[in-house]
């Protein structure tokens, strides 16, 4: 019981950014509705019920990168929209190949409408968004991109076991959850006088993705020890960075060899400390937060860039404030 004490508590938003987010959300929600309502009666419930009710973080980085640049809130907000519907499609994809039954503490679409149903709700989620993120050419080939790669990377988390490092790890994770995030902030560029600016502030959105992805597989590691259950990428063998770093203890290193040839992670679950697997995600987020910074040097100092400047740390900050797996949630 000690040691789960020792768990660290995370602040999530600052005052200020999280009041940003409050606003822009909210405003975000009502474009959505108002979009979605212009849909046929058939198809409106069917992507109402798709989408959900995310944090919608990648609409809120569109918007302020925009609103950072100098750029325009409609076109931000139908980028967001497109993100949006692109990220919910895929995620319906894979609660279906994954066998998940619930997500968001609700059943997965795939189980509550039958996976043929819900699979064709996923595809036209994602030519939906595709339409509104369709302002210009860069915009329509930015989503595009991002597209292709979140189907790459999902392919890439089985095709990869075999030959499994860290840099590919890396390359995964940025097809995945950093393709999402980059080009949020790309798109929030592009629809800114400031479109000079699109491919730094990709990579800026690459870093916020890389660490949001890294917290995420810190948590599958962090529940799996405190529960003593295999949970997320554990449960499926997918090996990630915060767990194979641990092979630098010595005392770990033949739990992750198993773990990465076979796939068991009893080994793993029973032995790794929480204060241990507590440090190696400090250090793995630790170098792509100062790399943010970096990425953002030439956007117009303001206010918008101040919140800029914290997003990277605060939205790892909201994944761990807000985690759902409560068996133990006194650690938290």
């Amino acid at each position: 019981m000690k040691e789960k004490n020792e768990v660290k508590k995370h602040t999530a938003f600052s005052v200020n950014l999280n009041d940003y987010y409050r606003d822009v959300k909210t405003e975000f929600q009502r474009h959505l509705e108002r979009e979605i309502s212009k849909e046929s009666k058939s198809i409106a419930p069917l992507i109402s019920k798709g989408i959900g009710e995310g944090k919608q973080l990648r609409p809120i980085l569109c918007r302020l990168v925009s609103d950072s640049l100098g750029g325009d809130a409609h076109s931000a907000f139908e980028c967001g929209m497109a993100l949006e519907l692109i990220h919910c499609g895929t995620l319906i994809h894979d609660d279906w190949l994954d066998g998940d039954r619930f997500r968001r503490e609700a059943p997965a679409l795939w189980d509550e409408l039958g996976p043929r149903t819900a699979i064709l709700v996923a595809d036209l989620m994602v030519a939906t968004g595709s339409l509104h993120g369709a302002i210009s050419l860069a915009t329509g080939k930015s989503l595009a991109v991002c597209a292709r790669n979140l189907t790459e990377g999902a392919i890439a988390d089985f095709t990869d076991k075999e030959n499994y490092s860290e840099s590919v790890y890396l390359d995964r994770i940025k097809r995945k959850t950093g393709a999402l995030y980059s080009t949020a902030a790309e798109l929030g560029a592009l629809v800114s006088p400031r479109i000079d600016l699109a491919s730094q502030m990709h990579k800026f959105g690459e870093t916020v993705g890389i660490m949001y992805q890294i917290t995420d597989d810190y948590l599958d590691l962090l529940n799996s020890i405190i529960t003593k259950t295999a949970i997320g990428d554990l449960a499926l063998g997918i090996p990630t960075l915060p767990v194979t770093r641990l092979s630098r203890h010595p005392e770990y290193k033949g739990a992750i060899d198993i773990f990465v040839k076979t796939g068991k992670a009893d080994k793993i679950i029973e032995h790794v400390k929480i204060t241990d697997a507590q440090n190696i995600f400090e250090e793995l987020i630790s170098p792509w937060q100062e790399m943010s910074r970096k990425y953002l040097e030439e956007v117009p100092d303001s206010s918008h860039k101040l919140l800029l400047e914290q997003v990277p740390m605060s939205f790892s900050n909201e994944l761990i404030a807000s985690d759902k797996t409560k068996f133990h949630a006194d650690v938290f």
